[in-house]
């Protein structure tokens, strides 16, 4: 692969769709995706992909029954706790973690959670994990035009630097792919990070997300090699 992308950005579709098509408690969808996670985060670290950035929950999502968020949310536990809370492999491979969202529409102990293991690895700075949960684009934007409001900001002085300084993504660059699983035959964003998008390669996959696999990955990436990137010049 002639160029590796800095950032890339990944809604998990399909987990649901995935437990149906075995006759599956959605639920069980929604661990096997949690499986096949690992591997692809495991995947785009050996291919030196500094920035990943994953839809896991969106505040549309919320609404879903107590039962599927409960499973969620002891999903998002599981793997904090395993693969941060309780032991230093994140912190040794210098990967940061964050959880972009508005977290405080999650369960305490999860938001305890996620402020141990962003705390733990606020100083690694060679890959960074980011994890989009209880989020919307639309509410990002809008939070950031309160917090501008807020700091009297005069409005000469507000432009795309400016605002990207208050959107949950300041410090991450714009990704260069977003890939969304599970489209066939539908193409959507679905809120996702629709300010850093705008000039981002959008690649839509019809495989499920537990049925992503790292070769599809890298034909991806291929692609997008040869995709010609104008910037609208």
């Amino acid at each position: 692969m002639k160029i590796i992308p800095q950032h890339i950005c990944i809604q998990m579709d399909g987990n649901r769709r995935y437990a149906k098509k075995f006759n599956k408690n959605p639920l069980w969808g929604h661990t096997k995706g949690g499986e096949n996670l690992e591997k692809i985060i495991k995947h785009c670290r050996k291919l030196g992909i500094k920035y990943l950035t994953f839809f896991a929950l969106s505040i549309e999502n919320l609404k879903r029954s107590r039962e599927e968020l409960r499973h969620h949310f002891n999903l998002h536990k599981k793997y904090i706790k395993k693969l941060i809370v309780k032991n230093d492999n994140f912190v040794k491979r210098g990967i940061r973690f964050r959880v972009l969202g508005n977290k405080k529409l999650l369960p305490k102990d999860e938001q305890k959670l996620i402020r141990k293991a962003e705390n733990k690895t606020k100083g690694c700075d060679k890959y960074f994990l980011n994890f989009c949960i209880a989020y919307s684009g639309r509410e990002e934007i809008i939070q950031a035009i309160k917090k501008i409001i807020k700091s009297k900001i005069p409005s000469k002085k507000i432009n795309e630097k400016l605002v990207k300084t208050f959107l949950y993504t300041n410090g991450i660059p714009e990704p260069e792919m977003m890939i969304k699983t599970g489209m066939n035959p539908e193409k959507r964003l679905s809120g996702f990070l629709l300010w850093d998008v705008a000039y981002t390669e959008l690649f839509f996959s019809s495989t499920l997300w537990a049925e992503f696999t790292p070769r599809e990955l890298d034909e991806m990436i291929i692609e997008f090699n040869m995709r010609e990137r104008r910037f609208g010049k």
